[in-house]
């Protein structure tokens, strides 16, 4: 069992856990299956005011994604003027998104966007981004803690294990 420390105040998960990290030029073993699964798992579970993120939210940008990819391996000799622009314009619907008074999405997901779109070159690694994005929404769950199902997880989130341990105390004392 492998516990995910989020940190809010550095926004960013610990920097020891090197699973976070993908490289979309140079994908490994991890990158479509640990990597996208503590992605999910984040993404799913951690924000500030307890909204979580729809899955259909994610689907909607998976869907422009797959619009992007339609078009880009049509203009794939054209594709810095043609479609990487549009590519990282997600960076703003995404921010855009987050930032509205009903948001549809939290900051793990804004940090994951960021950090691929920023990687995207060429039409190479765009694939793989949308891979990666993929395999995120195939991982994608809500984390319930149940006191029999804790130990069974593989990657559980920090903060939401102590919060359950401490909502438990609680109760247990009315």
């Amino acid at each position: 069992m492998e516990e995910i420390n989020w940190n809010f105040y550095k926004n960013y998960v610990d920097i020891k856990d090197k699973d976070f990290k993908f490289d979309l030029e140079n994908i490994d073993e991890k990158t479509f299956d640990i990597t996208a699964k503590k992605w999910s798992l984040v993404i799913a579970n951690m924000n500030h005011d307890g909204k979580p993120v729809e899955k259909n939210q994610l689907r909607n940008f998976y869907d422009k994604v797959l619009e992007l990819l339609e078009r880009a391996e049509s203009e794939e000799e054209n594709f810095n003027t043609k479609v990487l622009p549009f590519i990282k314009m997600l960076n703003s619907k995404v921010s855009y998104s987050r930032n509205r008074q009903q948001s549809k999405t939290n900051l793990p997901f804004e940090i994951f966007m960021t950090e691929a779109i920023s990687q995207i070159k060429d039409l190479k690694t765009f694939i793989h981004f949308k891979l990666l994005f993929e395999a995120l929404l195939g991982f994608y769950q809500k984390e319930y803690i149940n006191r029999n199902d804790i130990d069974k997880c593989k990657f559980f989130i920090k903060q939401n294990r102590e919060k359950y341990i401490s909502n438990k105390k609680t109760k247990g004392r009315r």
